[in-house]
């Protein structure tokens, strides 16, 4: 996937996130253990809105919201994976 809305918009679960489908196979994907929580993307001037699903305090999955004004559910390759390479800075 490149910027991953096929993903999101996939309606058979035929494509993942890669972070998503690591932990469903090692057994530790809990959606029940997740919380989410809606923001801005401060990256860029547009102010793009995104929901981010945390767990165990690491950022598993990265979505917007469909009712957002500026993505209306759809995120470019940096606001749905940039949180990765944020993360992994020292």
């Amino acid at each position: 996937m490149f910027c991953g809305n096929c993903g999101e918009a996939c309606p058979t679960g035929a494509l993942s996130f890669r972070s998503e489908f690591t932990l469903r196979a090692a057994g530790t994907w809990h959606e029940t253990r997740q919380t989410a929580a809606t923001t801005v993307r401060g990256q860029w001037t547009v102010g793009c809105g995104v929901t981010l699903h945390v767990q165990d305090n690491e950022t598993v999955k990265v979505t917007s919201p469909l009712d957002d004004p500026v993505t209306h559910g759809n995120l470019r390759i940096k606001g749905r994976f940039g949180h990765q390479h944020q993360q992994n800075r020292g």
